[in-house]
């Protein structure tokens, strides 16, 4: 669902951070063993908020506008897999203002099922010989169904959700930039205002990623609070389905519409942080970070202050180790789902990239995946007794702005001043809460002297999303801070 990680790291500094995994003292435990909760109860004592702004007028209107938007602008953008324009006017028609998203067009990364449209997961093989049309909507798809959103189609994602660059999309605050992934198209989409809200996935960051670099909001549920069912797998045990709107507010009332957070959530804003503890992970800002973007989060967390919160320093003392235990267990989980493509003649079922890191997956030792788990429960406990003393942790959602096109192509991306691997700068930041299964957010902070835009990420302690949404909301008018 998306490890942000492009190009693929090379055998030799994979194995090289493995023998730092190794070097970890652990106590004798097994694998972190289930760590998704149940369905929260599902709140409809009192009413749910109307939808994101801008969804006043009726469905067919809204529908109509979304599609007029798409065709003026996506030849360059070319965010969407597939426009259902003719199932999207059919589904306004009918609902008719039904459910407090009330007809809004939404957009459905297109690794996500929609019962009659293609999932092809950015595969051409999916697309061609394999074609796969689902009979049945993904539970995340019939919640935003039910809540009376239109689906107008399919967004771009990178390939099996395997890698940061979703071509052949297009960045729309400039299109010779990335827009990051693997959810790019659902990001590019709302950036461009297309729709306002989409349905993303995250195994590594790929929901806040392309949100900092497009300039959107982004959330990543508690496990369990939004149905992961009928989404192609990326690495089982890290991926969430996840939101993409335009604003925090837009994040707000969309959770409450399905479901995710009570209804009162999204309803009202807190006048600031009074009684909130931020806790900032030591070594956050340390580079490489671009200048900008270190000096915006700490504009950030003064802001914070004036609000009335308190920020304090925490410790995860092996934060370091998550990019290379997350790479290793998303290396061993995709590998295992696509066994079976990766029988003779399979190499020609992959695109370069894909098939480049999978190549790799197959140097990786079984106990290497075993270790990264056992990590990665240490990683959990660390980062859960961080949240014990704060009620969320603040940081950059990503250490760069988007680069350019051309400046990936060999896998490496521009960090104040120095290079460093797609993978290291893209899930940075963001595997923690993956690999502790925490939720998180991101929404935008401000942007650089380019005006390229970057983002401020929020995560919470397990079940505490109603805080970190709060949080968003509360933050979100101060949130240009350049």
């Amino acid at each position: 669902m998306g490890s942000g990680t492009g190009a693929p790291l090379s055998g030799g500094p994979l194995h090289a951070e493995l023998e730092r995994l190794y070097g970890i003292a652990l106590a004798e435990a097994g694998l972190p063993g289930a760590l998704h909760q149940g369905d929260p109860p599902r709140d409809t004592s009192s009413p749910v908020p109307a939808g994101p702004a801008g969804s006043g007028a009726g469905p067919s209107a809204q529908v109509e506008r979304a599609l007029e938007r798409i065709a003026a602008t996506d030849g360059e953008l070319r965010a969407w897999a597939l426009v259902d324009a003719e199932g999207a006017r059919a589904e306004a028609a009918r609902n008719a203002g039904r459910g407090p998203l009330q007809g809004l067009p939404v957009g459905v990364k297109d690794l996500i099922d929609v019962a009659g449209l293609p999932t092809a997961a950015g595969s051409r093989h999916l697309a061609g010989p394999a074609r796969r049309v689902p009979a049945a909507d993904a539970g995340c798809v019939a919640r935003l169904r039910e809540a009376g959103a239109v689906i107008v189609g399919k967004t771009t994602t990178h390939e099996y959700a395997f890698g940061g660059t979703t071509p052949p999309t297009r960045n729309p605050r400039d299109t010779a930039r990335i827009p990051g992934g693997s959810s790019g198209g659902s990001a590019a989409a709302v950036a461009a205002g297309h729709v306002r809200l989409a349905l993303g996935s995250d195994t590594a960051g790929s929901v806040r990623i392309p949100s900092s670099y497009c300039g959107t909001a982004g959330f990543v549920p508690s496990p369990g609070r939004l149905p992961g069912d009928g989404v192609l797998p990326l690495a089982w045990s890290l991926d969430r389905v996840g939101l993409i709107a335009a604003t925090a507010d837009d994040i707000a009332l969309s959770a409450a519409a399905l479901g995710i957070i009570a209804p009162a959530g999204g309803a009202a804003r807190p006048a600031g942080f009074a009684g909130l503890r931020i806790g900032v992970p030591a070594g956050t800002l340390d580079e490489p970070i671009d200048p900008a973007i270190g000096a915006a989060v700490e504009r950030a967390l003064a802001t914070v202050r004036d609000l009335g919160g308190e920020v304090v320093e925490v410790a995860i003392p092996h934060g370091w180790a998550g990019v290379t235990a997350g790479m290793t267990i998303i290396l061993g989980e995709c590998l295992d789902y696509h066994r079976e493509r990766r029988g003779p003649g399979g190499d020609e079922l992959f695109g370069a990239d894909v098939r480049a890191m999978l190549d790799l997956a197959e140097e990786v030792p079984a106990g290497a995946y075993v270790r990264a788990q056992r990590v990665r429960s240490l990683l959990r406990d660390e980062a859960l007794a961080a949240l014990s003393g704060v009620d969320l942790l603040a940081m950059p959602t990503m250490p760069c702005v988007a680069p350019r096109v051309d400046a990936v192509a060999d896998g490496m991306v521009p960090v104040g001043g120095t290079e460093v691997t797609m993978a290291a700068a893209h899930l940075r930041y963001n595997v923690l809460a993956n690999l502790a299964a925490l939720p998180c957010g991101t929404q935008p902070l401000g942007t650089d002297p380019d005006g390229l835009p970057f983002g401020l990420q929020w995560v919470a302690a397990p079940g505490r999303d109603e805080t970190l949404i709060s949080a968003m909301t509360t933050f979100a008018p101060q949130a240009d801070v350049r």
